[in-house]
């Protein structure tokens, strides 16, 4: 362990990444952001947490048209949420 890298807190890492201190600790969990003990302390390595992405990209990317296929299968409070979303009568 080089002296000279900055540790940060579980919390700490949270404000730096705009998260919650549950998804860093999920995180650490699944083993998607390394950690190391401090003085029988969590902390995480600055460079992890700048380098790690706490969110993967899912669903319909925005821009990208809903099948009629899909609204068919879609319940009527989705199709709902749906057209209050798209702004649409």
């Amino acid at each position: 362990m080089d002296m000279s890298e900055k540790f940060l807190t579980p919390g700490e890492a949270a404000n730096l990444k705009g998260v919650s201190r549950t998804t860093i600790y999920s995180a650490i969990a699944t083993g998607r952001l390394p950690q190391v003990r401090l003085l029988g302390r969590l902390a995480l390595r600055e460079a992890d947490v700048l380098a790690w992405q706490p969110f993967e990209a899912r669903g319909r990317p925005p821009g990208i048209p809903i099948s009629e296929e899909t609204k068919a299968r879609m319940s009527a409070a989705h199709k709902r949420r749906w057209k209050q979303r798209k702004g649409t009568p």
